[in-house]
């Protein structure tokens, strides 16, 4: 990746793009190690999605494919997968192949999909990343994309933090922001999601625990 030409290395997802391009192989070794709900709400979602081998799922934030790409691969006809990363996206090419995937490069509010067209949106450690007023931006873009009765799965952030930059993982400067748990879900409640389950909990991130909002909503048919 050192042929990589960043620009306004200021720009806090330009910040993320650096970072989980220097850290790729690191950060899955790091997540492979410890306890994570993604795979609990993974399932969660393939409960309660309907026909399962004809959905076209969209993940934002894929990281190296494992788990959750993978996981929907085996269990969905259509994987959209998707990471401002190159050496992530790289990283999950080689980790989940199939013609069935397809792997998109590029920050998740430029993505152009069609309305109506997933049903199912997956979201895990990806969105807090965003500046926080971008992130209410992309749950309300997530509801054109869902096709009535859709679904999204993700965790937020629990706590009000106007946006943080701070060395992680020993090497990569990483950029972070959320609103509270309670805005949160408001925000997806006033878009007009139905919140099917939704709990704090939280990750021993080496030493340190962070708590997340997990949640699980349904897109409703009345709009």
């Amino acid at each position: 990746m050192d042929g990589i030409i960043y620009q306004n290395t200021n720009d806090p997802k330009v910040l993320v793009q650096m970072g989980y391009d220097k850290i790729a192989t690191n950060y899955l070794e790091w997540t492979s190690g410890k306890p994570t709900a993604r795979l609990e709400y993974l399932g969660k979602l393939l409960t309660h999605l309907e026909n399962a081998p004809q959905a076209t799922v969209l993940e934002l934030g894929c990281g190296a494919g494992i788990p959750g790409t993978k996981l929907l691969a085996e269990r969905c006809g259509h994987v959209i997968a998707n990471d401002i990363s190159e050496s992530q996206i790289e990283l999950a090419q080689t980790n989940v192949p199939g013609a069935h995937i397809h792997f998109i490069k590029d920050d998740m509010t430029s993505l152009a999909l069609e309305a109506l067209s997933l049903q199912a949106v997956v979201a895990f450690y990806s969105i807090i990343h965003l500046p926080r007023g971008e992130q209410q931006t992309i749950m309300a873009q997530i509801w054109t994309w869902l096709s009535p009765g859709g679904y999204l799965v993700c965790n937020l952030g629990v706590k009000d933090d106007p946006g943080t930059t701070t060395e992680w993982l020993g090497s990569a400067q990483m950029y972070w922001s959320s609103f509270d748990a309670a805005t949160n879900l408001q925000s997806l409640q006033r878009i007009g999601f139905t919140i099917i389950d939704s709990h704090i909990l939280s990750d021993d991130e080496d030493g340190r625990i962070v708590p997340f909002l997990w949640v699980l909503a349904r897109k409703g048919l009345d709009k």
